[in-house]
């Protein structure tokens, strides 16, 4: 469960964050600049989570049983927020989710494989 708790505790922040109606009035000028970015980086950090939880429990999972656990919970974000007030979804902002997901699981990977000496490819099963 230590492997894991990472992981789960970045998404258990990004409901918190989905949970919050709107954003100030400050950073309204900023929404249009500022939302993909945040998006994507915020899904980079659980995909990156994801991979190092799967290297270091020794789980056999598929990587794309993740990824696709990782997109599933991403889609479930958005519609949360259509609950919120000031808040919509967008399939939009999911697409940008599930990349930086996708690269944040591949960065990972990728580090630990020349850490360890291998190759990335290696991880796929």
């Amino acid at each position: 469960m230590i492997a894991w708790g990472p992981a789960v505790l970045w998404a258990l922040g990004l409901f918190l964050l989905s949970d919050i109606e709107g954003i100030p009035s400050e950073l309204e000028p900023f929404r249009s600049i500022l939302d993909k970015p945040v998006h994507f980086t915020l899904y980079l950090i659980l995909g990156g989570l994801l991979a190092r939880a799967r290297l270091a429990s020794g789980i056999a999972a598929p990587p794309a049983l993740l990824l696709g656990i990782g997109a599933v919970y991403a889609a479930s974000d958005e519609w949360h927020q259509s609950f919120i007030p000031g808040r919509t979804p967008d399939v939009a902002d999911w697409l940008v989710d599930v990349a930086g997901l996708l690269v944040g699981y591949w960065i990972v990977v990728a580090f630990l494989a020349r850490r360890r000496g291998n190759q990335p490819h290696q991880d796929r099963e």
